[in-house]
């Protein structure tokens, strides 16, 4: 599956993203009214993230908030209770999307196919939800101390789950242990998201991306063979 196949299909863009962020968390969200909520919770979120991206989440406050998004305190407070429950719902959806392309990479029987999904699905999904990704790997830190662990275990996840389907093509471990391959894995999809300035002008657009690191990953992997 390319990109645009993928982008048709994906569930978290536009404004579903922001209804799923209401729908599993209604329980901590004062408002009821969906499409209120939804539409507040776009505001919000876009302009998290691009305050912080210029002065750091640490530093960002609530009245930047509503100065930015042109909500008052009341409007602000009626989506999120602190400026942390932004940092959290952040983390609860990025873990949600990467669980749901792990769970389905791995419903394919075979493991160099689900790794190549796996891959790229990965890639198409943090270029999608760009900021999104972008902002949690930059303030893991900002989140409140439980929920940090949480944040690093989506990448613990991620490594252990791409070396289980290394071992399973390459059981043997001749030369590169499959945990740095799911590491160096991992960095190189990681690469595009965090220096999205880079493939901006870049000549080599994602699908393409993509294709040269699966290459990479299989190189490795016959190395190891």
């Amino acid at each position: 599956m390319k990109y645009d196949q993928f982008k048709s299909n994906f569930a978290y863009k536009g404004k579903s993203v922001y209804a799923t962020v209401f729908e599993r968390h209604n329980d901590s969200i004062k408002t009821k009214k969906q499409k209120f909520a939804v539409n507040n919770l776009e505001k919000i979120f876009k302009a998290t993230f691009k305050i912080s991206s210029k002065i750091g989440f640490h530093e960002m406050s609530l009245r930047d908030l509503c100065r930015e998004t042109g909500l008052s305190m009341g409007g602000i407070y009626s989506c999120i209770e602190s400026k942390d429950i932004i940092a959290i719902f952040v983390k609860d959806l990025v873990q949600l999307v990467f669980s749901e392309i792990i769970e389905s990479a791995l419903e394919q029987d075979d493991p160099q196919q689900a790794l190549d999904d796996l891959i790229r699905h990965c890639m198409y999904s943090t270029d999608i939800l760009h900021p999104w990704f972008y902002f949690l790997y930059f303030e893991t830190r900002s989140l409140p101390k439980g929920h940090q662990q949480d944040s690093k275990n989506i990448e613990l996840n991620m490594i252990e789950k791409i070396e289980v389907l290394i071992s399973k093509i390459s059981p043997s471990k001749k030369a590169i242990n499959h945990r740095y391959i799911a590491t160096m894995t991992l960095a190189m999809i990681q690469e595009r998201y965090l220096k999205h300035w880079k493939y901006k002008s870049d000549d080599t657009n994602i699908d393409e991306h993509a294709d040269e690191i699966i290459k990479l990953v299989h190189s490795a992997i016959s190395y190891n063979s």
